[in-house]
């Protein structure tokens, strides 16, 4: 295409994610409380032996499982019931042969038994004695000490963001402070004169700004702390003064809008104006997505996405989102899950760039259909209705109704109607 050196889209990740990596990577140390969604920079290791204690896992009665092995209903076996243990206090008691300790869910296991065998399967005879009515094996209803994570053990490796059942293995652990790698500051820019604020009614050829909550949106959930800089009219030097001062205090910029070859798209020019600044690429063979342009400067990355609000995400998703997890040190990279629907409409590639159609699924028993949502890149509501997204490369023929597709799932849309398909 004239104008343009496009580049396939495997090869602009490549670029991005290769730069990335070589840029330096802060990191500090958070209260547990806060580490929700932050990225680990080193092995969490565990101090001590996670549970401290050997413990019960039931109400019931801890024992000698070789008492146990001709107890039968008809035919129980008496025990000895010579004491308690108190949830919370150490277990003073020996369990000998013939004997049983009563004890408590999560309680500590008195020594000398080796199994617990559940309240249900006992009953107390008249003379205070125990009835064991089934055996019990070596083992049973008891986690030893260090079962759930031995001392020097890998509790949380690094380069994982932290869910919510790693905040509770941090506590299970007594880890109040984690060591993660320090937010990426992204700075939003938004450019165009047509643009307005959300809370006002546009006049005749204005649009309400979009882009930049959607890109601040996309770049917190990614781990960043972002900052929306002032919209900017299409003029080279106000988004040069703009770009200017956010290189400054910013790891990441995104420029939405006026990176594309028009007599008014001035983002290119602005950008490659910064002093000392490197552009890596400048348009990608994808649809939507062709004017996407990376530039670096020092340790700041630049990335100009499309103006219309489908193509820039696509692009932050496709390309923007793999780079960040990479800046991060993250090894467990943000994963769709894909499944195979048939079409229920045709799709049309393009013949000179791969395209990403956006898809709605509806289920029909344990089929699953997918919908093509209309390209058009102005469609805001594109974003919400769909599930999910197929990937066709440049010059591939028609894809016909019925034709089987694979379909890459949204992580937020993985509850909906259809999650009983992909179970």
């Amino acid at each position: 295409m004239k104008g343009w050196n496009l580049i396939p889209l495997a090869q602009a990740r490549r670029i991005a994610r290769d730069c990335a990596e070589k840029l330096p990577r802060h990191t500090e140390m958070v209260d547990f409380q806060q580490a929700l969604g932050r990225i680990t920079a080193e092995n969490i290791i565990n101090p001590a032996d996670n549970p401290e204690f050997d413990r019960t896992t039931v109400d019931g009665y801890a024992l000698i499982a070789g008492d146990t092995v001709p107890a039968s209903t008809d035919a129980p076996v008496r025990l000895e019931v010579i004491g308690e243990v108190r949830m919370g206090h150490q277990a003073v008691l020996r369990v000998q042969p013939g004997q049983a300790v009563r004890v408590p869910t999560g309680g500590i296991l008195p020594a000398g038994a080796d199994s617990v065998i559940m309240q249900e399967y006992t009953r107390r005879s008249a003379d205070g004695g125990l009835l064991i009515e089934q055996p019990v094996a070596p083992g049973q209803n008891i986690i030893w000490r260090g079962d759930d994570t031995p001392a020097g053990a890998v509790v949380i490796p690094a380069g994982r963001r932290i869910g919510i059942p790693d905040i509770g293995v941090l506590a299970s652990c007594g880890l109040t402070r984690v060591r993660v790698v320090k937010r990426l500051v992204a700075t939003i820019i938004t450019t165009g004169d047509e643009v307005v604020a959300p809370g006002m009614v546009p006049e005749p050829g204005q649009i309400r700004d979009v882009n930049s909550f959607t890109l601040s949106a996309l770049a917190e959930a990614a781990g960043c702390e972002t900052r929306l800089a002032d919209r900017i009219p299409d003029s080279c030097t106000g988004l040069l003064d703009t770009l200017q001062r956010a290189v400054a205090e910013s790891d990441l910029i995104l420029v939405s809008g006026g990176s594309s070859v028009g007599d008014r798209d001035f983002t290119t020019a602005a950008i490659t104006a910064i002093s000392d600044v490197e552009l890596l690429f400048h348009g990608v063979s994808l649809k939507p997505g062709k004017p996407t342009l990376l530039a670096r400067r020092e340790n700041t990355l630049i990335f100009g996405v499309p103006g219309h609000t489908v193509a820039a995400m696509t692009v932050f998703q496709e390309i923007v989102e793999p780079t960040l997890a990479a800046w991060q040190g993250m090894t467990e990279l943000p994963c769709r899950i894909a499944v195979r629907a048939k079409l229920g409409s045709p799709l049309r590639p393009d013949r000179e760039r791969d395209e990403i159609f956006r898809v709605r699924l509806e289920t029909n028993g344990n089929d699953l259909t997918a919908w093509p949502l209309p390209a058009k890149s102005g469609l805001i509501t594109v974003m919400t209705r769909a599930h999910g997204m197929v990937y066709t490369q440049a010059g591939q023929p028609e894809l016909r109704v019925g034709d089987e597709v694979a379909v890459q799932v949204l992580p937020d849309r993985l509850s909906g109607p259809f999650r009983g398909v992909l179970q």
